[in-house]
């Protein structure tokens, strides 16, 4: 399990896998920032969750960007003057799929990644208390990271197919 100190004292590197990720990715510019994202906004949110190999506990990963930020960001991505908001959902789970890898990379190397889960929603959940967030602000607006351990994965949550995850999930159906 990842210990909450050890956590906490990776937030300087999320910031910067923020950042980095925003840079190579969406080929913008962003700074670390301490803004957080309105709390009424429409948001793009993408979810995923590592599971560590060694003694089965969890920790969540969510990207979250307001819904307009995501908008431009799909607009130039895919450019469609106006995308859908399925092609909304797909920019946010990518970018919430890169950022989990580059997590399990920092935080749990022999962790397994399960596949994103990607939403519009309009009002934020509120975080676990021992959750790291990390937060850069793009184009006017705010993404954020956010790092959190899980007492267990949510029901929802899918795994990729010949993972061990997977494989109970199947053999439980």
């Amino acid at each position: 399990m990842i210990d909450p100190a050890e956590l906490a004292a990776a937030q300087p590197d999320l910031e910067m896998l923020l950042v980095e990720m925003i840079a190579s990715v969406l080929g913008e510019q962003a700074e670390p920032t301490g803004e957080r994202l309105p709390p009424a906004v429409g948001l793009a949110v993408s979810r995923l969750v590592i599971q560590d190999a060694n003694d089965g506990s969890f920790l969540g990963i969510e990207v979250r960007a307001e819904g307009t930020l995501i908008t431009t960001l799909a607009a130039t991505l895919l450019g469609v003057a106006e995308p859908a908001p399925d092609d909304m959902l797909d920019v946010i789970a990518e970018l919430g799929n890169i950022a989990g890898g580059n997590v399990k990379s920092l935080l749990c190397h022999n962790g397994q990644l399960s596949l994103p889960s990607a939403q519009l929603v309009f009002e934020q959940s509120g975080e676990a208390p021992d959750a790291i967030r990390a937060a850069a602000g793009l184009l006017g607006n705010v993404m954020e990271l956010v790092v959190m351990p899980l007492p267990a994965a949510d029901p929802q949550t899918r795994w990729p197919s010949g993972s061990a995850q997977h494989e109970a999930e199947v053999s439980s159906l």
